[in-house]
């Protein structure tokens, strides 16, 4: 009953960070704190060259902070979960990007909590413009801001999505068919297989790609 009331999830992915013998990104969210932290997270990319000890933080309200812990250090938000992973020559394209577009991005924006732009708009437009393929969970409310309207191809990679503030359609082969209703998701999620609902980690069943 829990599970079903918030959302659960198996087989998610490690917590731990990868070795530094390589460069590496991380996406991850984070729920907002109490009483909020069950139907809201906050995203934040994390990044490291090859043979360095410290992370860059990627983020609205905190951008380019550096930690030596990229899934904890990252206070106030809680219960942390890693969607996307990169290595290689792949994190390295990827790091020059937010190099070049977070910042820009982040000056012009004017936050909106609902329906966007926000912190989650932020993640999916650079999931987008750096060619990251992964996807925010539904509880991350704003990722799907598109304006008045919009049709894009989904950060997955493998789908399109069309978008007003209140309603939204996503379709993909890995994305499956999800539903946006004021900014909450519903849906089912092809690959892993999981049921999307608007609580707790966004899924019931598999964790994130």
């Amino acid at each position: 009953m829990v599970c079903a009331l918030s959302g659960c999830t198996i087989f998610n992915r490690s917590l731990k960070p990868p070795p530094n013998d390589q460069a590496t990104i991380l996406l991850l969210t984070g729920g907002l704190g109490h009483p909020m932290d069950q139907i809201a997270r906050h995203p934040w990319f994390a990044t490291r060259p090859a043979g360095g000890e410290e992370w860059t933080l990627w983020q609205v309200g905190g951008n380019r902070e550096t930690t030596d812990d990229p899934v904890h250090g990252n206070s106030p938000y809680v219960e942390p979960i890693v969607h996307g992973v990169w290595r290689g020559a792949e994190a390295e394209r990827g790091i020059e990007c937010l190099e070049r577009e977070a910042d820009t991005w982040i000056d012009k924006l004017h936050y909106r909590f609902y329906p966007g732009p926000n912190s989650n708009t932020f993640g999916d437009v650079m999931l987008r413009k750096c060619g990251l393929h992964a996807g925010l969970p539904s509880t991350s409310v704003g990722k799907d801001w598109r304006g008045g309207f919009g049709i894009t191809g989904t950060t997955e990679g493998t789908g399109f999505q069309v978008e007003t503030p209140v309603l939204g359609l996503k379709l993909g082969l890995k994305e499956g068919i999800e539903v946006h209703i004021i900014g909450l998701s519903f849906g089912i999620d092809f690959w892993p297989p999981a049921i999307i609902i608007p609580l707790g980690s966004g899924r019931i069943g598999f964790g994130d790609r």
